[in-house]
């Protein structure tokens, strides 16, 4: 865990983050729309990804696997198809919003980007112990 603190950092930021601006939203009369509008599909994604990579390492028993940059891109494309055309087809409480798209692509950057500062450091330790 110690060498993906970065990711691991993110995920707590991230769900903080969303725990304060629910409250605001539904405690409080601040009304910031384009956090309203944008930040969720922001956060969903690193709190999304560290959750698959968790899952799959309890049920494969491997507590060193990462995942792909493959299967990243593929929880991106699977967000987008479900959050901004399946549920919008469905309900009527879902509204596609295609800069929602762009929320879910720099939440899923920075979550990449918290990933390679982990490899790095982990890469950089590992070169010092040799």
């Amino acid at each position: 865990m110690k060498q993906e603190r970065a990711v691991f950092s993110l995920v707590i930021v991230s769900g903080l983050l969303f725990l304060f601006h629910q409250y605001l939203q539904n405690e409080t009369d601040i009304n910031i729309t384009f956090l309203n509008n944008y930040l969720d599909p922001f956060l969903l994604m690193p709190l999304l990804l560290y959750a698959v990579l968790w899952e799959h390492r309890i049920v494969l028993k491997n507590k060193n696997m990462v995942l792909s940059y493959t299967e990243i891109f593929g929880y991106f494309v699977l967000m987008v198809l479900l959050g901004e055309v399946l549920f919008p087809l469905i309900s009527k409480k879902f509204t596609a919003d295609y800069w929602d798209i762009l929320a879910y692509a720099l939440g899923t950057l920075a979550y990449i980007i918290a990933k390679e500062i982990s490899s790095f450091k982990k890469t950089k330790l590992k070169h010092l112990l040799e």
